[in-house]
């Protein structure tokens, strides 16, 4: 695990990891399915045009081997004060959540990804910079939701961080 940047002496790493390749398989299916229909009617294309073809299975190829990088280059960490999140293939980024400024967190999993074993984790923050963090893909995402949940609490209750909701309706008089 990298080191992380000074932000409490104290500040401990919970969790690191990435989204799950498996949430592309989807595209890595389109692609191959793409590639084989153009390989295949390569073959009954005389030279010149056999040719253009067999190039053309290039984009697809290139297309899969992109969002693999893509995917494999986002790193979430978790501390017991903060998100970082690390993003970028040839260039990287990274941003910071304080998670005393997440305001609400959700949890979904679709069919395909109930049967995959993934789910998407959506955090809704106080911070102008990064207003909605979306982990999309992660691999066993339910205790992940819960301990990040856990986190914020905690969090919020060491920072004595209060959220007042100034859009509830006004009771009886």
């Amino acid at each position: 695990m990298s080191t992380l940047p000074p932000n409490s002496p104290q500040e401990n790493a919970v969790w690191s990891g990435s989204p799950s390749q498996k949430s592309n398989l989807g595209l890595f299916t389109l692609c191959a399915v793409v590639a084989i229909v153009l390989i295949g009617s390569a073959t009954y294309l005389g030279d010149p045009m056999r040719l253009l073809v067999f190039a053309l299975v290039l984009l697809p190829a290139g297309i899969a081997l992109w969002r693999w990088l893509v995917t494999a280059s986002l790193q979430y960490t978790l501390t017991d004060q903060r998100m970082i999140l690390r993003r970028g293939v040839f260039s990287r980024s990274t941003d910071y959540v304080e998670l005393y400024r997440v305001k609400d967190s959700h949890f979904t999993q679709t069919f395909i990804e109930r049967l995959l074993g993934l789910g998407t984790i959506r955090l809704r923050t106080t911070q102008d910079s990064l207003p909605v963090v979306d982990m999309v893909g992660m691999n066993a995402p339910e205790p992940l939701w819960n301990q990040i949940r856990s986190l914020v609490e905690a969090r919020r209750d060491a920072k004595g961080v209060r959220e007042i909701d100034m859009n509830a309706e006004p009771g009886p008089h």
